[in-house]
C-alpha cells in the first residue's frame, strides 16, 4: 500500500534524460536574437501596466520573460560543478539585467505619468515570504524542465516568481530619482535570483544529473562556501522583513479590533487611520466632545491590547461648536438689523434736509422777486471746504436770470449783503448762474 503511494510521488518515470536536460537549460541560456527582443518588448509591456497600475498587462509580460533561463543555468552549473556554464550564464544574466534596467529606466523617462501606484508600491518591501515564492517557485520550474511531461508550469513559475516587475520598477527609481524604489527593487529581484538559482541547484542534486566535467574537490568546496554565504547575506535582510510585516499586521488586526469596539455616548467615530509602521492610530470623533476622561479611558484600552501603541485623538464637528455658531449667527443677525434701522433713520434726515432746503429755497425765491423780478431760478446748497483762507462751512447762493443783467456785480453785492441777514450767515456767497453770467459784459 505504501510502496503504491509513494509510486505516485516519483518523478522517474517522467524524468527527461540528463543529456535532454543539460541541453535544455544550456539553451534556455543565451539571449540574444529572438530571446533579447523578446526580453526588450517584456519590459515595455511591464512597465507600462506598472506604470498605469495594470495586474493583467503585468502578467503578460511576465509570461513572455525569458530572464528565467539563465538563473535556472547559474543554479544548475553549480549543481553540476559545472563552472564554464556558471560563468556563461552569469554573463548572460548581467547583460539581460542592464538592458532591462535601460529599458525600463528610458520607459519611465518619457512617460507623462509618474505617479507610484499600488503595483510599483508593492516591488519595493520584500520580506521572508518573497523568499519563499522564489525557492518553491523555482524548484517547481526545474522539475518542469527535467520533467518529458512540461505542461504549462513554467508559465505560471514566470508569473509568481515576478523577475520583469522588480527591473521595471527599480528603471522607475532611476529614472524618477527614487532611490528608495530602485534599492527595494533589487533587492526584491536579488532575492528572486538567488533562492530561483538555490532551488535549482538542490533540484539538480536531488535528480542525480550526472557531472559533466571532473571538478577539483577544492574548488567545490570554495564553490559550495560561496553559495552558502550569497544565501546566508539574502537571507537575513528578508528574515528582518518579515518580522517586521509580521508585527505590523498583526498590529492591524489588534487597531481594527480596538476601533470596532468603540463606544462613547454623545459621541461617535467620523474617521479613523492607521499606522502600522509607526504603531499610530488617529481618531476623528463627532458629537458633544469627548472630556479627558473618556480621551483616557480609551488610551487605557489600548494600552491593554498594544502596550507599544500610540493614540491620537482629534474632535470634528461638534454639537457644541454647532450652539456656538448659532449664538454667533443670532448676534450677526441683530447687529445687521441694528445697521438697517441706522441706514432707515439717515435716510430720512437726509430727505427731511432736502425737503427743507426746498421750501427755503422757495420762500427765499418768492421774496427776491419782489425786489428783483428778473431772477427766475435760486438753489441754495451747503458746502465744506478744506483750505486756509476759507471758511469750513459756506453757503452758496446760486441765482439764475431771464434776461441779461448789465451790473451782475451790482446785483450780486446787494443780493450778498440781503441773503446773510436774512438767512444771518456771514459765510454766504452769491454767484449768478454763469450761463447767464458769461454772456454779461463786466462792470
Amino acid at each position: 500500500m505504501l510502496h503504491k503511494i509513494a509510486q505516485n510521488f516519483s518523478l522517474a518515470h517522467e524524468q527527461d534524460s540528463p543529456l535532454a536536460i543539460h541541453d535544455s537549460i544550456v539553451n534556455g541560456i543565451i539571449v540574444r536574437g529572438t530571446n533579447l527582443w523578446i526580453l526588450m518588448l517584456a519590459i515595455v509591456i511591464a512597465s507600462v501596466g506598472l506604470n498605469i497600475n495594470s495586474t493583467a498587462v503585468i502578467i503578460g509580460a511576465m509570461l513572455i520573460s525569458p530572464l528565467m533561463g539563465p538563473i535556472i543555468g547559474i543554479g544548475y552549473g553549480l549543481g553540476t560543478y559545472d563552472f564554464d556554464l556558471v560563468r556563461q550564464a552569469i554573463k548572460n544574466f548581467v547583460f539581460t539585467v542592464i538592458v532591462s534596467l535601460v529599458v525600463s529606466t528610458l520607459y519611465f523617462s518619457v512617460s507623462p505619468l509618474n505617479e507610484a501606484h499600488s503595483e510599483l508600491l508593492a516591488r519595493t518591501s520584500p520580506n521572508i515570504y518573497d523568499v519563499l515564492i522564489a525557492f518553491f517557485g523555482g524548484l517547481a520550474g526545474f522539475i518542469a524542465i527535467v520533467s518529458r511531461q512540461k505542461g504549462n508550469v513554467i508559465t505560471g513559475v514566470a508569473i509568481a516568481t515576478a523577475l520583469m516587475p522588480p527591473l521595471c520598477t527599480a528603471g522607475y527609481g532611476v529614472a524618477t530619482n527614487q532611490w528608495s524604489f530602485l534599492a527595494g527593487a533589487l533587492y526584491l529581484f536579488t532575492i528572486n535570483t538567488v533562492f530561483i538559482a538555490l532551488a535549482a541547484l538542490i533540484a539538480t542534486r536531488l535528480f542525480g544529473q550526472p557531472l559533466i566535467l571532473q571538478t577539483d574537490p577544492t574548488k567545490k568546496q570554495m564553490a559550495n562556501s560561496y553559495v552558502s554565504a550569497i544565501v546566508f547575506l539574502t537571507l537575513i535582510p528578508s528574515v528582518i522583513l518579515g518580522i517586521s510585516f509580521i508585527n505590523q499586521d498583526h498590529f492591524n488586526r489588534l487597531a481594527k479590533r480596538f476601533v470596532s469596539d468603540i463606544k462613547i455616548e454623545n459621541n461617535y467615530l467620523l474617521h479613523y487611520d492607521i499606522n502600522p509602521s509607526r504603531r499610530q492610530i488617529s481618531l476623528t470623533f463627532g458629537g458633544m466632545g469627548l472630556t479627558e476622561a473618556q480621551k483616557e479611558e480609551l488610551s487605557h484600552q489600548l494600552r491593554l491590547q498594544s502596550p507599544v501603541a500610540e493614540l491620537n485623538i482629534q474632535q470634528g464637528f461638534s454639537f457644541s461648536q454647532l450652539g456656538d455658531i448659532n449664538i454667533q449667527t443670532e448676534l450677526l443677525r441683530t447687529e445687521l438689523a441694528r445697521l438697517r434701522e441706522d441706514v432707515t433713520a439717515l435716510t430720512m434726515v437726509n430727505q427731511e434736509n432736502i425737503l427743507t432746503e426746498q421750501s427755503l429755497a422757495q420762500t427765499l425765491l418768492t421774496e427776491i422777486q419782489v425786489f428783483y423780478p428778473e431772477v427766475v431760478k435760486l438753489s441754495i446748497a451747503k458746502t465744506e471746504q478744506v483750505s486756509e483762507d476759507a471758511p469750513a462751512n459756506q453757503q452758496i447762493l446760486l441765482v439764475k436770470l431771464n434776461k441779461i443783467n448789465k451790473k451782475p456785480a451790482v446785483l450780486r453785492d446787494k443780493l450778498t449783503i440781503w441773503a446773510k441777514k436774512r438767512l444771518q450767515n456771514e459765510n454766504l456767497m452769491v454767484l449768478i448762474s454763469p450761463i447767464t453770467a458769461t454772456t454779461l459784459p463786466t462792470p
